[in-house]
């Protein structure tokens, strides 16, 4: 009995927030519905989110992609990102408006090789009162896999990239990573489409 109050005290409990509605100009099209083996981006990354979370937020930018995404999931909160930046932290602060907990992990529509324990360890090392659990390597972190405490993002300024959010922090959790992992690997070009393509077929 002690140990399971123990549990239940130091379990936090964490949303997602899949952000979905940036601008994709060096691909030609919204990322998050780009077919891969003939299935959109965004449906690998939900399929392993909703193994994990019962409390999942989609940020996009605009009605007509709100639209597309409900028609191709069900049961999931979409939410429009109405803000006329087009960044990360603008989708990240719409997220949060809408999640259930305190603490959200974000991911991007455009990593469609994230690995279920990859996640799940960054889960295992959130302690209370944390403001952030991130995977680094040298001084660089993975900024969009990682759980932030959502009122980090009070005042922000919305051109400011996630990395340097991070930088900031003081009281965050950095778990250490060697090598390549495939479950940071993301779409941001048409060559990285076709290696993505090259992997699937594997």
């Amino acid at each position: 009995m002690n140990l399971l109050l123990l549990f239940i005290k130091s379990f936090v409990e964490v949303s997602c927030i899949i952000l979905a509605g940036g601008k994709s100009s060096r691909v030609g099209r919204d990322k998050a519905f780009l077919l891969l083996n003939n299935q959109p981006l965004i449906c690998y990354v939900f399929n392993i989110m909703k193994k994990i979370f019962s409390d999942i937020v989609i940020v996009v930018k605009n009605e007509e992609q709100k639209r597309k995404m409900e028609k191709i999931l069900k049961n999931v909160k979409v939410v429009e990102d109405r803000n006329e930046i087009f960044s990360p932290l603008a989708g990240i602060k719409e997220g949060v408006k809408h999640v259930r907990s305190d603490y959200a992990f974000v991911v991007a529509c455009d990593m469609p090789f994230v690995i279920e324990k990859d996640v799940r360890l960054l889960l295992s090392n959130l302690k209370k009162g944390a403001d952030c659990v991130a995977y680094f390597r040298d001084t660089y972190y993975e900024p969009f896999f990682a759980i932030y405490k959502k009122e980090i993002f009070n005042g922000c300024n919305l051109n400011e990239s996630l990395h340097s959010v991070i930088d900031k922090i003081e009281n965050k959790i950095l778990i250490p990573v060697c090598g390549n992992r495939l479950s940071f690997f993301n779409i941001n070009t048409r060559e990285d489409m076709e290696i993505a393509e090259k992997i699937i077929s594997k």
